[in-house]
C-alpha cells in the first residue's frame, strides 16, 4: 500500500472535522503538528460566532504501511482567542459578595454621618444669627428703656423745682390772680343757716 500524501492527509483531517460539525464552521488550514509515532495533529480555523481565533484540530495515525485513521477531533482555543473566564467556586464567589456589600454598607454609613455633620452646622449657623439678632433686640430695647427712664427722670426733677423754687410759686399766684375774681362762696352760708335752723328747732 502506498503512503497517502500530505494533501490526502490533510484533506481527510478536513473532511473529518467538517463530519464532526458543518462546512461552513471549518476554516482555512493551519499548520500541521508532529506528534511522533506516526501520529499528527492537523490544525483549522473555526468559523463558529462566539469563537474568534478557536481552532479545529484532528489528529490522525498515519504508518507508513498502513492506512491512516481518525483519533479524535476537538475544538480547541488559540493564543489570541476569546475565553470565558476563570471558573470559581461558590465559596470564594460568596465571600467576595459579602465583601462588596459591606464595603457599600460602610460608605453608605459614611455619606449620612457627613449628611447629619453638615446639617448639624448649618443648625449652628441658624442658632448664631438668632442669638444675633436677639442680642441685637434686646441691646435697642434697654437703650429705648434708658430714654424713658431720662424722661421720667427729669420730669422728677422738673416737679421738684417748681415746688421747692418760691418764685415759681409766686408766679402761679400771680397767674390765679391775673385769672379774675374768685367765685362766691355760697355753700358755706347756706350750710351755715341750716346748721343754725336745727339748733333752734
Amino acid at each position: 500500500m502506498t503512503k497517502p500524501s500530505t494533501q490526502d492527509l490533510v484533506e481527510l483531517a478536513k473532511s473529518a472535522a467538517v463530519d464532526a460539525t458543518d462546512a461552513a464552521s471549518v476554516g482555512d488550514y493551519l499548520e500541521t503538528l508532529d506528534e511522533g509515532d506516526s501520529t499528527f495533529t492537523y490544525l483549522f480555523s473555526a468559523r463558529l460566532k462566539g469563537y474568534q481565533g478557536w481552532r479545529w484540530s484532528v489528529t490522525l495515525f498515519a504508518p507508513s504501511k498502513q492506512a491512516p485513521t481518525i483519533s479524535e477531533v476537538l475544538l480547541l482555543p488559540g493564543e489570541d482567542s476569546l475565553l470565558a473566564p476563570a471558573w470559581v467556586p461558590w465559596a470564594e464567589r460568596l465571600a467576595d459578595w459579602k465583601a462588596l456589600q459591606a464595603e457599600l454598607e460602610a460608605q453608605a454609613a459614611a455619606e449620612a454621618a457627613e449628611l447629619a455633620e453638615a446639617e448639624g452646622a448649618d443648625l449652628e449657623a441658624d442658632d448664631d444669627f438668632e442669638d444675633e439678632e436677639s442680642d441685637s433686640l434686646d441691646d435697642a430695647e434697654e437703650q429705648e428703656f434708658e430714654v424713658l427712664d431720662d424722661d421720667e427722670t427729669s420730669l422728677e426733677v422738673e416737679e421738684e423745682s417748681a415746688l421747692t423754687d418760691p418764685e415759681q410759686g409766686v408766679d402761679s399766684e400771680q397767674d390765679s390772680d391775673d385769672a379774675g375774681p374768685r367765685p362766691p362762696r355760697f355753700g358755706r352760708r347756706n350750710r351755715r343757716r341750716k346748721n343754725d335752723k336745727n339748733r333752734k328747732n
